[in-house]
Protein backbone atom coordinates (compact mmCIF):
# COMPACT_ATOMS: atom_id res chain seq x y z
CA UNK A 1 0.00 0.00 0.00
CA UNK A 2 1.10 3.58 -0.71
CA UNK A 3 1.96 6.20 1.85
CA UNK A 4 -1.00 8.65 2.48
CA UNK A 5 -0.57 12.21 1.79
CA UNK A 6 -0.03 14.16 4.69
CA UNK A 7 -3.00 16.38 4.67
CA UNK A 8 -5.43 14.82 6.67
CA UNK A 9 -9.10 14.48 5.50
CA UNK A 10 -10.11 16.32 9.18
CA UNK A 11 -7.58 19.37 8.24
CA UNK A 12 -9.53 19.08 4.84
CA UNK A 13 -12.78 18.99 6.19
CA UNK A 14 -11.48 22.34 8.14
CA UNK A 15 -10.64 24.43 5.57
CA UNK A 16 -13.65 23.57 3.93
CA UNK A 17 -16.15 25.00 6.66
CA UNK A 18 -13.86 27.43 7.41
CA UNK A 19 -14.07 29.14 3.71
CA UNK A 20 -17.84 28.03 3.70
CA UNK A 21 -18.34 30.21 6.40
CA UNK A 22 -16.14 33.10 4.82
CA UNK A 23 -17.88 32.56 1.45
CA UNK A 24 -21.77 32.81 3.03
CA UNK A 25 -21.15 35.69 5.08
CA UNK A 26 -19.24 37.76 2.36
CA UNK A 27 -21.08 36.72 -0.65
CA UNK A 28 -21.67 39.88 -2.09
CA UNK A 29 -18.18 40.34 -3.25
CA UNK A 30 -16.08 38.62 -5.51
CA UNK A 31 -12.54 37.70 -3.91
CA UNK A 32 -14.54 34.57 -1.36
CA UNK A 33 -16.11 33.34 -4.65
CA UNK A 34 -12.50 33.11 -6.04
CA UNK A 35 -11.38 32.22 -2.84
CA UNK A 36 -14.11 28.90 -2.72
CA UNK A 37 -13.35 27.59 -6.34
CA UNK A 38 -9.22 27.45 -5.13
CA UNK A 39 -9.98 25.60 -1.90
CA UNK A 40 -12.84 23.51 -3.35
CA UNK A 41 -10.56 23.05 -6.48
CA UNK A 42 -7.27 22.01 -3.93
CA UNK A 43 -9.59 19.83 -2.21
CA UNK A 44 -11.32 17.92 -5.12
CA UNK A 45 -7.66 16.97 -6.55
CA UNK A 46 -6.19 15.88 -2.88
CA UNK A 47 -9.50 14.04 -2.59
CA UNK A 48 -8.66 12.44 -6.07
CA UNK A 49 -5.40 10.98 -5.07
CA UNK A 50 -5.85 9.72 -1.88
CA UNK A 51 -9.03 7.97 -3.44
CA UNK A 52 -6.53 6.38 -6.16
CA UNK A 53 -4.01 5.80 -3.67
CA UNK A 54 -5.15 5.51 -0.47
CA UNK A 55 -8.05 2.70 -0.03
CA UNK A 56 -8.84 3.12 3.55
CA UNK A 57 -10.20 6.81 2.49
CA UNK A 58 -12.27 5.31 0.23
CA UNK A 59 -15.85 5.65 1.73
CA UNK A 60 -19.51 6.84 0.21
CA UNK A 61 -19.30 9.65 1.79
CA UNK A 62 -15.75 10.59 1.14
CA UNK A 63 -16.19 9.55 -2.74
CA UNK A 64 -19.12 12.31 -2.48
CA UNK A 65 -17.64 15.02 -0.95
CA UNK A 66 -14.80 14.67 -3.44
CA UNK A 67 -16.64 14.61 -6.38
CA UNK A 68 -18.84 17.57 -5.34
CA UNK A 69 -15.55 19.34 -5.02
CA UNK A 70 -14.27 18.68 -8.13
CA UNK A 71 -17.93 19.39 -9.79
CA UNK A 72 -18.72 22.57 -8.17
CA UNK A 73 -15.10 24.05 -7.13
CA UNK A 74 -12.87 22.92 -10.23
CA UNK A 75 -15.64 23.46 -12.73
CA UNK A 76 -16.27 26.50 -11.94
CA UNK A 77 -12.60 27.52 -11.78
CA UNK A 78 -12.36 26.09 -15.37
CA UNK A 79 -15.37 28.47 -16.81
CA UNK A 80 -13.97 31.43 -15.29
CA UNK A 81 -10.85 31.45 -16.30
CA UNK A 82 -11.79 29.88 -19.78
CA UNK A 83 -12.21 33.56 -21.27
CA UNK A 84 -15.11 34.29 -18.41
CA UNK A 85 -12.25 35.94 -16.00
CA UNK A 86 -14.15 39.18 -15.99
CA UNK A 87 -16.79 37.78 -13.84
CA UNK A 88 -19.40 39.59 -15.78
CA UNK A 89 -19.07 37.18 -18.47
CA UNK A 90 -20.98 34.24 -15.89
CA UNK A 91 -24.32 35.94 -17.70
CA UNK A 92 -23.43 33.92 -21.00
CA UNK A 93 -23.25 30.39 -19.20
CA UNK A 94 -26.38 31.71 -16.94
CA UNK A 95 -29.10 34.02 -15.58
CA UNK A 96 -27.58 34.05 -11.45
CA UNK A 97 -25.91 36.57 -10.29
CA UNK A 98 -22.72 36.92 -8.22
CA UNK A 99 -24.63 36.80 -5.29
CA UNK A 100 -26.33 33.63 -5.35
CA UNK A 101 -23.05 31.99 -7.20
CA UNK A 102 -21.63 32.75 -3.62
CA UNK A 103 -24.14 31.43 -1.90
CA UNK A 104 -24.25 28.39 -3.97
CA UNK A 105 -20.38 28.01 -3.47
CA UNK A 106 -20.39 28.37 0.42
CA UNK A 107 -23.51 25.84 0.84
CA UNK A 108 -21.33 23.73 -1.37
CA UNK A 109 -17.85 23.69 0.67
CA UNK A 110 -20.00 23.13 4.52
CA UNK A 111 -21.50 20.19 2.78
CA UNK A 112 -18.45 18.85 1.49
CA UNK A 113 -16.84 19.67 4.90
CA UNK A 114 -19.81 17.19 6.36
CA UNK A 115 -19.07 14.95 4.16
CA UNK A 116 -15.58 14.57 4.57
CA UNK A 117 -15.23 14.80 8.49
CA UNK A 118 -18.44 11.80 8.30
CA UNK A 119 -16.29 9.71 6.19
CA UNK A 120 -13.24 10.35 8.08
CA UNK A 121 -15.20 8.43 11.37
CA UNK A 122 -16.80 5.80 9.50
CA UNK A 123 -15.10 2.46 10.01
CA UNK A 124 -17.12 1.12 7.16
CA UNK A 125 -14.45 1.23 4.11
CA UNK A 126 -15.81 0.28 0.69
CA UNK A 127 -13.16 -1.56 -0.65
CA UNK A 128 -11.90 -4.62 0.75
CA UNK A 129 -8.10 -5.23 0.38
CA UNK A 130 -7.97 -9.17 1.43
CA UNK A 131 -6.92 -11.96 -1.31
CA UNK A 132 -9.67 -13.83 -3.14
CA UNK A 133 -10.61 -17.22 -3.46
CA UNK A 134 -10.20 -19.70 -6.43
CA UNK A 135 -13.83 -19.65 -6.34
CA UNK A 136 -14.20 -16.08 -5.75
CA UNK A 137 -11.69 -15.77 -9.01
CA UNK A 138 -13.37 -18.26 -11.01
CA UNK A 139 -16.88 -16.58 -10.74
CA UNK A 140 -15.35 -13.10 -11.13
CA UNK A 141 -14.09 -14.24 -14.41
CA UNK A 142 -17.90 -15.71 -15.34
CA UNK A 143 -19.45 -12.08 -14.41
CA UNK A 144 -16.58 -10.01 -16.74
CA UNK A 145 -17.88 -12.28 -19.68
CA UNK A 146 -21.51 -12.23 -19.01
CA UNK A 147 -21.63 -8.07 -18.93
CA UNK A 148 -18.95 -7.89 -22.07
CA UNK A 149 -21.64 -10.17 -23.91
CA UNK A 150 -24.45 -8.19 -22.74
CA UNK A 151 -22.66 -4.86 -23.50
CA UNK A 152 -22.03 -5.87 -27.11
CA UNK A 153 -25.55 -7.51 -27.61
CA UNK A 154 -27.18 -4.03 -25.97
CA UNK A 155 -25.23 -2.09 -28.58
CA UNK A 156 -25.50 -4.55 -31.15
CA UNK A 157 -29.33 -4.74 -31.36
CA UNK A 158 -29.86 -1.08 -30.15
CA UNK A 159 -31.03 -1.57 -26.98
CA UNK A 160 -27.76 0.64 -25.65
CA UNK A 161 -27.83 3.90 -27.67
CA UNK A 162 -25.36 6.92 -27.69
CA UNK A 163 -25.37 8.83 -24.55
CA UNK A 164 -26.74 6.22 -22.51
CA UNK A 165 -30.12 5.85 -24.04
CA UNK A 166 -31.76 2.33 -23.25
CA UNK A 167 -34.65 1.27 -25.75
CA UNK A 168 -37.05 -1.03 -25.16
CA UNK A 169 -37.90 -3.96 -27.53
CA UNK A 170 -41.45 -4.08 -27.05
CA UNK A 171 -44.13 -1.53 -27.54
CA UNK A 172 -44.92 -1.02 -24.27
CA UNK A 173 -41.45 -1.47 -22.53
CA UNK A 174 -40.00 1.87 -22.13
CA UNK A 175 -36.73 1.11 -20.83
CA UNK A 176 -34.30 -2.43 -21.81
CA UNK A 177 -33.69 -4.29 -18.51
CA UNK A 178 -30.34 -5.23 -20.30
CA UNK A 179 -29.14 -2.09 -21.04
CA UNK A 180 -30.64 -0.46 -17.97
CA UNK A 181 -28.24 -3.77 -16.21
CA UNK A 182 -25.42 -3.16 -17.77
CA UNK A 183 -24.94 0.72 -17.99
CA UNK A 184 -25.11 0.08 -14.24
CA UNK A 185 -22.63 -2.95 -14.03
CA UNK A 186 -19.93 -2.68 -16.48
CA UNK A 187 -17.75 -0.03 -14.39
CA UNK A 188 -18.51 -2.01 -11.19
CA UNK A 189 -17.82 -5.18 -12.76
CA UNK A 190 -14.45 -4.19 -14.56
CA UNK A 191 -13.05 -3.10 -11.59
CA UNK A 192 -13.77 -5.85 -9.80
CA UNK A 193 -11.82 -8.21 -12.34
CA UNK A 194 -8.87 -5.49 -11.90
CA UNK A 195 -8.66 -6.30 -7.72
CA UNK A 196 -9.49 -9.53 -8.39
CA UNK A 197 -6.45 -10.10 -10.77
CA UNK A 198 -4.73 -7.25 -10.49
CA UNK A 199 -1.78 -8.79 -8.15
CA UNK A 200 -1.70 -12.34 -9.34
CA UNK A 201 1.45 -13.64 -11.60
CA UNK A 202 0.66 -13.96 -15.61
CA UNK A 203 -1.60 -16.53 -16.41
CA UNK A 204 -4.57 -17.16 -19.43
CA UNK A 205 -7.13 -15.95 -17.10
CA UNK A 206 -5.52 -12.49 -16.07
CA UNK A 207 -4.67 -11.49 -20.06
CA UNK A 208 -8.34 -12.85 -20.35
CA UNK A 209 -9.51 -10.18 -17.59
CA UNK A 210 -7.46 -7.36 -18.99
CA UNK A 211 -8.40 -7.85 -22.48
CA UNK A 212 -11.90 -7.66 -21.74
CA UNK A 213 -11.51 -4.86 -19.37
CA UNK A 214 -9.88 -2.74 -22.12
CA UNK A 215 -12.53 -3.60 -24.74
CA UNK A 216 -15.62 -2.65 -22.08
CA UNK A 217 -13.46 0.51 -21.37
CA UNK A 218 -13.44 1.53 -24.96
CA UNK A 219 -17.25 1.26 -25.44
CA UNK A 220 -17.74 3.77 -23.06
CA UNK A 221 -16.50 6.23 -25.78
CA UNK A 222 -20.42 6.10 -27.20
CA UNK A 223 -22.16 6.27 -23.94
CA UNK A 224 -20.17 9.87 -22.86
CA UNK A 225 -16.93 11.58 -21.34
CA UNK A 226 -17.66 11.33 -18.03
CA UNK A 227 -18.80 7.55 -17.98
CA UNK A 228 -15.57 6.70 -19.87
CA UNK A 229 -13.31 9.30 -17.19
CA UNK A 230 -15.46 7.61 -14.09
CA UNK A 231 -14.51 4.05 -15.77
CA UNK A 232 -10.78 5.05 -15.94
CA UNK A 233 -10.95 6.37 -12.12
CA UNK A 234 -12.29 3.27 -10.72
CA UNK A 235 -10.50 0.90 -12.62
CA UNK A 236 -6.54 3.17 -10.92
CA UNK A 237 -8.82 2.48 -7.60
CA UNK A 238 -9.36 -1.15 -7.83
CA UNK A 239 -5.10 -1.49 -9.29
CA UNK A 240 -3.84 0.63 -6.59
CA UNK A 241 -5.96 -1.02 -4.34
CA UNK A 242 -3.82 -4.35 -4.32
CA UNK A 243 -0.83 -2.75 -5.87
CA UNK A 244 1.96 -0.38 -4.77
CA UNK A 245 2.90 2.48 -6.54
CA UNK A 246 6.49 1.49 -5.85
CA UNK A 247 8.18 0.32 -8.42
CA UNK A 248 5.79 0.52 -10.72
CA UNK A 249 7.07 4.00 -12.18
CA UNK A 250 9.03 2.05 -15.08
CA UNK A 251 9.26 3.57 -18.93
CA UNK A 252 6.78 0.27 -19.65
CA UNK A 253 4.45 2.00 -17.24
CA UNK A 254 4.98 5.32 -17.95
CA UNK A 255 4.41 4.56 -22.07
CA UNK A 256 1.54 2.90 -20.94
CA UNK A 257 -0.09 5.65 -19.09
CA UNK A 258 0.90 7.96 -21.98
CA UNK A 259 -0.90 5.95 -24.33
CA UNK A 260 -3.58 5.83 -22.19
CA UNK A 261 -3.85 9.85 -21.69
CA UNK A 262 -3.98 9.70 -25.61
CA UNK A 263 -6.47 7.37 -26.21
CA UNK A 264 -9.10 8.61 -23.92
CA UNK A 265 -8.36 12.23 -25.35
CA UNK A 266 -9.29 10.67 -28.49
CA UNK A 267 -12.11 8.94 -27.46
CA UNK A 268 -13.27 11.90 -25.96
CA UNK A 269 -13.07 13.86 -29.34
CA UNK A 270 -14.73 10.79 -30.90
CA UNK A 271 -17.69 11.04 -28.42
CA UNK A 272 -18.27 15.16 -29.21
CA UNK A 273 -17.90 14.46 -33.42
CA UNK A 274 -20.46 11.51 -32.66
CA UNK A 275 -23.27 14.35 -30.68
CA UNK A 276 -22.24 16.34 -33.90
CA UNK A 277 -22.62 13.59 -36.63
CA UNK A 278 -26.32 13.66 -35.31
CA UNK A 279 -27.77 16.94 -35.91
CA UNK A 280 -28.11 16.20 -39.16
CA UNK A 281 -29.32 12.32 -38.68
CA UNK A 282 -32.68 10.99 -38.38
CA UNK A 283 -33.38 10.75 -35.01
CA UNK A 284 -33.79 6.56 -35.42
CA UNK A 285 -30.23 6.94 -36.76
CA UNK A 286 -27.47 3.35 -35.58
CA UNK A 287 -24.92 3.40 -33.58
CA UNK A 288 -22.77 3.03 -36.91
CA UNK A 289 -24.59 5.60 -38.76
CA UNK A 290 -23.46 8.05 -35.75
CA UNK A 291 -19.87 6.41 -36.44
CA UNK A 292 -19.38 7.22 -39.96
CA UNK A 293 -20.99 10.71 -39.34
CA UNK A 294 -18.38 11.09 -36.39
CA UNK A 295 -14.95 10.37 -39.02
CA UNK A 296 -16.58 12.78 -42.06
CA UNK A 297 -16.55 15.57 -38.40
CA UNK A 298 -13.24 14.47 -37.32
CA UNK A 299 -11.39 14.33 -41.38
CA UNK A 300 -13.32 17.62 -41.90
CA UNK A 301 -13.49 19.88 -38.43
CA UNK A 302 -13.49 23.53 -40.14
CA UNK A 303 -17.03 22.36 -41.86
CA UNK A 304 -18.60 21.65 -38.81
CA UNK A 305 -16.37 23.66 -36.26
CA UNK A 306 -15.43 20.63 -34.55
CA UNK A 307 -12.58 22.46 -32.63
CA UNK A 308 -14.37 26.05 -31.60
CA UNK A 309 -17.46 23.37 -29.83
CA UNK A 310 -15.25 21.35 -27.89
CA UNK A 311 -13.26 24.43 -26.65
CA UNK A 312 -16.90 26.16 -26.24
CA UNK A 313 -18.41 22.26 -24.15
CA UNK A 314 -15.28 22.38 -22.02
CA UNK A 315 -15.46 26.25 -20.98
CA UNK A 316 -18.97 26.32 -20.65
CA UNK A 317 -20.66 22.81 -19.61
CA UNK A 318 -18.47 22.70 -16.35
CA UNK A 319 -20.69 25.91 -15.05
CA UNK A 320 -22.60 23.61 -13.36
CA UNK A 321 -22.96 26.06 -10.13
CA UNK A 322 -24.82 28.20 -12.13
CA UNK A 323 -28.08 26.49 -12.31
CA UNK A 324 -27.89 25.98 -8.32
CA UNK A 325 -27.41 30.19 -8.30
CA UNK A 326 -31.03 30.32 -10.48
CA UNK A 327 -32.89 28.27 -8.32
CA UNK A 328 -31.66 29.69 -4.95
CA UNK A 329 -32.82 33.04 -6.41
CA UNK A 330 -36.02 31.58 -8.00
CA UNK A 331 -36.67 30.94 -4.23
CA UNK A 332 -35.49 33.74 -2.58
CA UNK A 333 -38.53 35.24 -4.92
CA UNK A 334 -40.94 32.76 -3.97
CA UNK A 335 -40.38 30.75 -0.91
CA UNK A 336 -42.07 28.32 -2.94
CA UNK A 337 -41.05 23.98 -2.63
CA UNK A 338 -42.49 21.33 -4.86
CA UNK A 339 -43.24 19.85 -1.29
CA UNK A 340 -41.22 16.28 -1.70
CA UNK A 341 -42.72 16.06 -5.86
CA UNK A 342 -39.65 15.25 -6.68
CA UNK A 343 -38.72 12.52 -4.60
CA UNK A 344 -41.99 11.11 -5.62
CA UNK A 345 -41.20 11.29 -9.44
CA UNK A 346 -37.73 9.57 -8.72
CA UNK A 347 -39.04 6.78 -6.73
CA UNK A 348 -41.82 6.29 -8.82
CA UNK A 349 -39.52 6.54 -11.65
CA UNK A 350 -36.94 3.60 -10.44
CA UNK A 351 -39.79 1.65 -8.60
CA UNK A 352 -40.78 -1.56 -11.34
CA UNK A 353 -43.63 -1.44 -13.10
CA UNK A 354 -44.68 -5.03 -10.99
CA UNK A 355 -44.69 -3.24 -8.29
CA UNK A 356 -46.35 -0.17 -8.66
CA UNK A 357 -48.55 -0.30 -11.88
CA UNK A 358 -49.88 2.59 -11.24
CA UNK A 359 -46.72 4.87 -10.97
CA UNK A 360 -47.48 5.75 -14.64
CA UNK A 361 -49.99 8.32 -13.48
CA UNK A 362 -47.71 10.38 -11.35
CA UNK A 363 -45.11 10.26 -13.58
CA UNK A 364 -47.43 11.71 -16.07
CA UNK A 365 -48.19 14.58 -13.33
CA UNK A 366 -45.29 15.70 -12.25
CA UNK A 367 -43.63 15.47 -15.51
CA UNK A 368 -39.71 16.04 -14.72
CA UNK A 369 -37.53 17.73 -12.62
CA UNK A 370 -37.47 21.22 -14.14
CA UNK A 371 -41.60 21.45 -15.14
CA UNK A 372 -42.08 20.52 -11.63
CA UNK A 373 -39.89 22.70 -10.11
CA UNK A 374 -39.97 25.87 -12.55
CA UNK A 375 -43.67 26.48 -12.52
CA UNK A 376 -43.31 26.31 -8.99
CA UNK A 377 -40.89 29.22 -8.68
CA UNK A 378 -41.90 31.07 -11.98
CA UNK A 379 -39.07 29.95 -14.31
CA UNK A 380 -39.19 29.57 -17.82
CA UNK A 381 -39.04 25.64 -18.55
CA UNK A 382 -35.33 24.37 -19.80
CA UNK A 383 -33.00 21.05 -19.90
CA UNK A 384 -30.73 22.38 -16.57
CA UNK A 385 -28.02 20.35 -14.75
CA UNK A 386 -29.81 18.65 -12.41
CA UNK A 387 -28.31 17.01 -9.31
CA UNK A 388 -28.95 15.56 -5.97
CA UNK A 389 -28.44 19.32 -4.70
CA UNK A 390 -31.25 20.82 -6.97
CA UNK A 391 -33.88 18.23 -6.38
CA UNK A 392 -33.57 18.88 -2.57
CA UNK A 393 -33.34 22.75 -2.89
CA UNK A 394 -36.58 22.64 -5.23
CA UNK A 395 -38.23 20.30 -2.71
CA UNK A 396 -37.80 21.37 0.43
CA UNK A 397 -35.97 24.45 0.38
CA UNK A 398 -32.43 25.26 2.54
CA UNK A 399 -33.07 22.48 4.51
CA UNK A 400 -33.39 19.19 1.73
CA UNK A 401 -30.32 21.16 -0.43
CA UNK A 402 -28.29 19.96 2.88
CA UNK A 403 -30.13 16.70 3.98
CA UNK A 404 -30.68 15.13 -0.09
CA UNK A 405 -26.84 14.63 0.02
CA UNK A 406 -26.06 13.46 2.98
CA UNK A 407 -28.96 11.30 2.76
CA UNK A 408 -27.86 9.88 -0.71
CA UNK A 409 -24.28 8.95 0.93
CA UNK A 410 -25.74 7.75 4.03
CA UNK A 411 -28.16 5.34 1.41
CA UNK A 412 -25.02 4.09 -0.06
CA UNK A 413 -23.15 3.49 3.40
CA UNK A 414 -26.61 0.90 4.16
CA UNK A 415 -25.52 -0.81 1.02
CA UNK A 416 -21.99 -1.76 2.66
CA UNK A 417 -23.19 -2.29 5.39
CA UNK A 418 -26.04 -4.94 4.21
CA UNK A 419 -23.17 -6.77 2.63
CA UNK A 420 -20.65 -6.85 5.29
CA UNK A 421 -20.68 -10.31 6.48
CA UNK A 422 -20.52 -11.98 2.46
CA UNK A 423 -17.43 -12.92 0.61
CA UNK A 424 -14.93 -10.55 -0.83
CA UNK A 425 -16.11 -10.62 -3.97
CA UNK A 426 -19.95 -9.48 -3.53
CA UNK A 427 -18.33 -6.39 -1.22
CA UNK A 428 -16.36 -5.68 -4.08
CA UNK A 429 -18.81 -4.89 -6.83
CA UNK A 430 -21.13 -3.34 -4.18
CA UNK A 431 -18.47 -0.98 -3.38
CA UNK A 432 -17.10 -0.21 -6.68
CA UNK A 433 -20.92 0.48 -7.71
CA UNK A 434 -21.09 3.23 -4.96
CA UNK A 435 -18.13 4.53 -6.31
CA UNK A 436 -19.21 4.15 -9.88
CA UNK A 437 -22.13 6.18 -8.59
CA UNK A 438 -21.40 9.05 -6.75
CA UNK A 439 -18.27 9.89 -8.85
CA UNK A 440 -21.02 11.03 -10.73
CA UNK A 441 -22.42 14.40 -9.47
CA UNK A 442 -25.20 15.15 -12.77
CA UNK A 443 -27.53 12.82 -11.58
CA UNK A 444 -30.96 12.44 -10.18
CA UNK A 445 -31.81 10.30 -7.17
CA UNK A 446 -33.46 7.45 -9.81
CA UNK A 447 -30.26 6.52 -11.52
CA UNK A 448 -28.74 6.00 -7.70
CA UNK A 449 -31.95 4.03 -7.10
CA UNK A 450 -31.04 2.12 -10.22
CA UNK A 451 -27.59 1.27 -9.61
CA UNK A 452 -28.14 0.00 -5.84
CA UNK A 453 -31.80 -2.18 -7.73
CA UNK A 454 -29.13 -3.73 -10.60
CA UNK A 455 -26.49 -4.34 -8.32
CA UNK A 456 -28.16 -6.52 -5.54
CA UNK A 457 -29.28 -8.24 -8.65
CA UNK A 458 -25.96 -8.87 -9.43
CA UNK A 459 -24.73 -9.70 -6.26
CA UNK A 460 -27.55 -12.85 -5.85
CA UNK A 461 -26.07 -14.19 -9.16
CA UNK A 462 -22.29 -13.60 -7.73
CA UNK A 463 -23.24 -15.49 -4.63
CA UNK A 464 -24.96 -18.34 -6.69
CA UNK A 465 -21.72 -18.63 -8.43
CA UNK A 466 -19.44 -18.74 -5.82
CA UNK A 467 -21.50 -21.30 -4.57
CA UNK A 468 -21.21 -23.18 -7.19
CA UNK A 469 -17.91 -23.07 -7.99
CA UNK A 470 -16.82 -24.02 -3.97
CA UNK A 471 -19.55 -26.80 -4.34
CA UNK A 472 -17.11 -27.86 -7.67
CA UNK A 473 -13.83 -27.35 -5.98
CA UNK A 474 -14.97 -30.21 -3.24
CA UNK A 475 -15.57 -32.96 -5.47
CA UNK A 476 -13.27 -35.58 -4.98
CA UNK A 477 -11.97 -35.66 -8.80
CA UNK A 478 -10.94 -31.97 -8.47
CA UNK A 479 -9.42 -32.25 -5.29
CA UNK A 480 -7.18 -35.09 -6.98
CA UNK A 481 -6.28 -33.45 -9.81
CA UNK A 482 -5.56 -30.35 -7.82
CA UNK A 483 -3.18 -32.49 -5.46
CA UNK A 484 -1.37 -34.54 -8.86
CA UNK A 485 -1.14 -30.53 -10.26
CA UNK A 486 1.22 -29.44 -6.76
CA UNK A 487 2.96 -32.65 -7.18
CA UNK A 488 3.84 -31.76 -10.24
CA UNK A 489 4.54 -28.33 -9.60
CA UNK A 490 7.05 -29.63 -6.45
CA UNK A 491 8.77 -32.32 -8.46
CA UNK A 492 9.89 -30.05 -11.55
CA UNK A 493 11.46 -27.27 -8.89
CA UNK A 494 13.20 -29.75 -7.00
CA UNK A 495 14.51 -31.01 -10.66
CA UNK A 496 15.49 -27.75 -11.14
CA UNK A 497 17.59 -27.63 -8.36
CA UNK A 498 19.40 -31.04 -9.27
CA UNK A 499 17.63 -32.84 -6.48
CA UNK A 500 16.89 -36.32 -7.53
Amino acid sequence: MTKAPSISPLAMALLALTMGVIQLLGHTYAWPMWGSMVVLTMIGFWGLARLIFVPSFVTAWSVYGVSLALAYGFGTLNTMTSGYVDGSAMYLVNFAGPSSIGRALGIMELIVAALLYIGHIDPRKTIPTESFTESERSATVVLLVAIFVGTFVALATGQLGFQGSQNGTGETLQVSPLASLVVSSLTPVTALAILAFGAQPNSRARWLVIFLCLLLALTQMTQGRRLMLFNVLSLLIAFFAVRSIKGLLTPKIVLVLLMSVVTVAGASRFFVSMRIAGYSLPTDATMVDRMAGAWDVITHPGLSNLNEQIEENQSTRTFVVGYVGELIEAYDRTGRTTEGDLLILNLATAMPTAIWPGKWRVISEIRSDEAACHAKLGMAGWDAANTIITEGLCDFGWPGMAVYPLALAGLMTLATIAVRRTNILIRALVGFAIIKSLLGVEGVLTGYIVDLRNTAALAVAAALLVAVFNWYQKQPLVIHQRQQKALRKQRLAELRKGVT
